[in-house]
């Protein structure tokens, strides 16, 4: 089982990489995938080769397997913002994953050195490790894929039914995209913590299989949808409705102080759908919308910083002014469009 798995993960690995390449595909799907293939790679050398490999190597690759198992849920939700165009992924999802990381190779590092097990430091370090995977596998993952899971459906904003899916079937497509992986994620903990029927679990692993093909199927007919949208140009008059429309939001009712503020919430209130307000925005201003929209909160974001009005808002209050769900989000932001944070901005500024 372990071996086949191997083999469809990195098939899947291989046909995301090939779609990557021809630019119909991102890399976070590339990421997704890969992370499956390490995941179980990490499974088999650990559990299937002490007898050919050294301690070092086996150690490397049974605790590597807990940082693959804590990346899945960020890539997925990743994978969701990605084909939504809406939010902005950010790299504190990866915090944990890459704690955890350093805590393991560290250790790995360490006990390669520090043979004396006796050792004081070597008892904190092995506890350190030991009681870290044990956290992530007992509750920082299923956690993990309850919360990245919720954010995924949250920002699909649908549950399928026949009228939905007529209407927007790339979003019924996420929503299966998600389903698949809980399912996936169910029976992988039914099988190991509570099916004991050999019969049983076989017929449920073979879901395993079922899994990567139609989950690759749903993510290439989306794809297929994406570029079918791309081909479908609509006249100029249709784009000059837009721009005027566009801009009385934009500089008359300032909607992108909203920080609900979606594409598809966007093109409702224009009178439009998603489909040609992203052309529009893609071929007016060679930007996404995401990028569209945060930089005009970004220069609502500066004006206020220097204004002695707001002069006792913190910085966290004036993101929230400014369009922005966290500070996090709003510092990364403003970062990435001017250079500077927030309070090297003011500053700079003499405010």
């Amino acid at each position: 089982m372990k071996f086949e798995l191997i083999g469809i993960s990195l098939i899947a690995f291989i046909f995301s990489m090939y779609q990557l390449i021809q630019r119909k595909e991102s890399p976070v799907v590339g990421a997704f995938y890969f992370v499956w293939f390490l995941l179980f790679i990490s499974l088999f050398i650990a559990s299937d080769y002490e007898d050919l490999l050294s301690e070092n190597i086996i150690n490397t690759f049974a605790v590597l397997f807990f940082v693959w198992l804590t990346l899945l849920p960020p890539l997925l939700f990743g994978i969701i913002n990605d084909k939504l165009s809406q939010h902005q992924w950010s790299i504190k999802h990866l915090y944990i994953p890459i704690v955890l990381f350093l805590i393991n190779i560290f250790s790995v590092l360490y006990f390669s050195v520090q043979k004396n097990e006796k050792e004081f430091t070597y008892e904190v370090v092995e506890s350190v490790m030991t009681y870290s995977n044990f956290i992530i596998i007992l509750f920082v993952f299923p956690i993990s894929t309850i919360y990245y899971s919720f954010l995924s459906y949250r920002a699909i904003k649908i549950f399928p039914t026949f009228e939905s899916i007529k209407n927007n079937f790339e979003r019924s497509l996420l929503f299966l995209f998600v389903l698949l992986y809980n399912i996936y994620i169910l029976i992988w903990m039914l099988t190991n913590y509570l099916i004991v029927d050999t019969t049983i679990k076989a017929y449920l692993k073979s879901y395993y299989f079922i899994y990567f093909i139609i989950s690759i199927l749903v993510l290439l007919k989306i794809s297929f949808i994406k570029n079918e949208l791309d081909v479908d140009v609509p006249d100029n008059s249709i784009f000059d409705e837009i721009e005027l429309r566009l801009k009385e939001k934009i500089f008359q009712e300032q909607v992108y102080l909203n920080p609900g503020l979606s594409l598809n919430s966007l093109a409702k209130e224009l009178g439009t759908n998603e489909k040609y307000l992203s052309q529009f925005i893609n071929k007016t201003y060679n930007k996404n919308f995401s990028l569209f929209l945060n930089e005009y909160r970004i220069e609502f974001a500066k004006k206020t910083l220097v204004d002695i009005e707001y002069s006792n808002y913190t910085l966290e209050a004036i993101g929230a002014l400014s369009g922005f769900n966290s500070k996090s989000s709003f510092n990364s932001t403003f970062k990435k469009i001017t250079g500077e944070t927030p309070s090297e901005y003011k500053n700079n500024k003499g405010a």
